[in-house]
């Protein structure tokens, strides 16, 4: 059976919508709520991310229609010493998976880096992601960090100091719990 032939085009205001849809789809596959990926959408911060410099979004279609998409900005955070293209985003539906899709885009992807004068191009793959770790190694991503990510109230909750009273308070409670659960330890001289 041949493959149809996919088209990458870069997004224009007629395909926002269709990446919108393809975005809405991939955080609800990704295991987001609708309504949570639903508000994220009508706030427009998809549409505003997407209008910034140096992001290039790109929507690829198996007969006309949308089925994944690729969204790239050029050296985020600007902390490399070398010009980079970074993968922000890359989703493909999961009918139009092992078609071909994901590397179409990485394609349009690299054109960009090319053109941008980038001399790397790297993707944050969730850790997890067995399938998206795999396909990237076989393309030539190698492994080069390691992104741990926390919440910022358990963040907080870390870095909170413990008071000295609070400190006293909690050795003071283990020993009488210590002495509770072992009597015989607890009257020994040492």
């Amino acid at each position: 059976m041949a493959r149809r032939t996919v088209d990458v085009t870069p997004v224009d205001r007629d395909d926002l919508r269709d990446v919108m849809g393809l975005w809405l789809a991939a955080r609800v596959d990704n295991g987001s709520s609708k309504e949570a990926a639903g508000r994220a959408l009508t706030d427009g911060r998809l549409s505003t991310a997407l209008r910034r410099p140096g992001v290039h979004s790109f929507v690829a279609r198996i007969d006309g229609e949308p089925v994944g998409y690729a969204i790239a900005s050029e050296n985020p955070f600007g902390l490399s010493p070398q010009a980079e293209l970074a993968v922000e985003q890359l989703w493909v539906g999961p009918d139009a998976r092992r078609h071909g899709v994901a590397k179409s885009l990485l394609a349009a992807v690299l054109s960009t880096a090319e053109r941008s004068g980038c001399e790397v191009v790297v993707s944050n793959v969730p850790t997890a992601s067995r399938d998206a770790n795999r396909f990237f190694a076989r393309l030539g991503f190698a492994s080069v960090i390691t992104r741990r990510v926390v919440s910022t109230s358990a963040l907080r909750r870390k870095l909170a100091p413990e008071s000295v009273e609070t400190g006293h308070e909690l050795l003071r409670r283990r020993r009488s719990l210590r002495s509770r659960a072992f009597p015989a330890a607890a009257s020994r001289q040492f």
